[in-house]
């Protein structure tokens, strides 16, 4: 009897510990613009020597319709946002799901008329959408919001946001990428009559509450729990504002800068660093008893389209087209690197991956101390804007028109 207990208890131990790493693996590593928490991290190790012995492996490339969404990742699916031209005026835009192992097309949705830049920057979609592990929901260059099901690609609901909060389109298309909050969707509307922020019902498209006044830009919001409270962090003109999960205002800060493109960086457990490309840089405010109170002004760190990464008390970024480390403390520079454009990206663990404009993407040590580099690689071709992704081990780049996967970790 005792034996068979044993085994019986022995049986039921493997099965939990086999179901608890299933749920780890199956877990989705980059399922919103700039990751899960929203801080373009991820926590897997990447081996130093792996990366320069072996180098990363192509796992395949493809060619995609012209877009600057970043891909995200579900379990064994990767989607992004890409376009079609029928001719030199007009084309479609689509929501696209991907075989994460061959890079296969699943299935593919339009959502919208194609945007087109007639600044020669590039043309198609700018937003990343966002997954919840039923559906994924993208917003169009033109602001059409929409719920896709993400087995087979069908539209649940969409709003466009013209027609529904008379907001105007932005010089360069809307950019910015809707944030999963539990059952809500937090996206910038950009409308007219006090309707610049919204929280909207992620599975009827019913609006939960929308507040604020301010003209559609190129920023994403935050979100940070700041003392308790969830904060979600809007930029409008020269205004830093924060709301909590019913759409009350906590506080708001004058920001030195006026419309910066880069999303607001939450410095846990109270601070928030935002930056522009502008001569006055980037600045540090604290948040105490929902007051903003600013640390620092930096010239040091002036965001374009690129946001910074935080690590142990350091910005990692793109200061223009100069590669820099400044520190949380005072925003004094600790080094620079020259020689990558205006690149983007991401932190995995202890690690950066620097995507140059130029497609070469390079394995750098967050390290303030000293700029170390441990490999390089040219993974792209052209105009390289959109920051990587990672997932299940793997990295996901794009330029304007290519997308690719190459195996950096096991």
């Amino acid at each position: 009897m005792y034996s068979k207990l044993v085994i019986v208890l022995f049986v039921f131990v493997i099965f939990s510990f086999n179901l608890l790493v299933g749920q780890e693996t199956s877990k989705p590593e980059w399922q919103q613009f700039r990751g899960n928490a929203r801080d373009a991290s991820a926590a897997c190790s990447i081996l130093i020597d792996s990366w320069i012995k072996k180098r990363p492996a192509l796992v395949w490339k493809k060619k995609l319709g012209d877009g600057f969404s970043e891909v995200i990742i579900q379990q064994d699916k990767v989607f992004t946002m890409c376009s079609e031209k029928a001719d030199s005026l007009s084309g479609m835009e689509f929501v696209i799901a991907m075989d994460a192992k061959t890079g296969n097309e699943l299935w593919k949705t339009k959502v919208d008329s194609m945007f087109f830049d007639e600044s020669g920057f590039g043309d198609g979609p700018r937003s990343t959408p966002a997954l919840d592990g039923e559906r994924i929901f993208s917003i169009s260059s033109y602001g059409k919001l929409s719920a896709i099901s993400i087995a087979d690609g069908t539209i649940k609901w969409s709003i466009d946001f013209a027609k529904t909060y008379n907001s105007k389109l932005p010089r360069w298309a809307f950019c910015t990428s809707p944030l999963i909050l539990r059952s809500a969707l937090i996206v910038e509307v950009g409308g007219g009559e006090s309707k610049a922020f919204a929280s909207i019902n992620k599975q009827t498209g019913e609006m939960n509450w929308i507040k604020g006044n301010a003209v559609p830009y190129y920023c994403s919001p935050a979100i940070a729990e700041i003392n308790g409270i969830t904060n979600l962090i809007f930029t409008s003109d020269s205004m830093l504002l924060s709301f909590d999960t019913e759409g009350n205002e906590l506080w708001s800060f004058r920001m030195p800068m006026r419309y910066p493109t880069a999303t607001p960086l939450f410095i846990a457990p109270n601070k928030v660093f935002v930056s522009s490309a502008g001569s006055k840089g980037g600045c540090l405010v604290e948040i105490n008893d929902n007051k903003a109170t600013e640390i620092f002004q930096t010239a040091a760190m002036k965001n374009h389209f690129s946001t910074s990464v935080h690590y142990n008390g350091y910005i990692y970024g793109y200061s223009n087209a100069a590669f820099r480390c400044i520190s949380v403390e005072k925003g004094e520079t600790k080094w620079t690197k020259r020689g990558l454009g205006k690149g983007t990206l991401i932190r995995v663990n202890n690690k950066l991956l620097v995507l140059s404009d130029k497609g070469v993407l390079k394995l750098v040590e967050a390290n303030p101390e000293v700029y170390t580099e441990h490999g390089s690689l040219q993974v792209l071709n052209g105009k390289s804007w959109t920051a990587p992704s990672f997932g299940n081990g793997n990295v996901y780049v794009r330029n304007l028109t290519e997308i690719a996967s190459y195996k950096i970790a096991d």
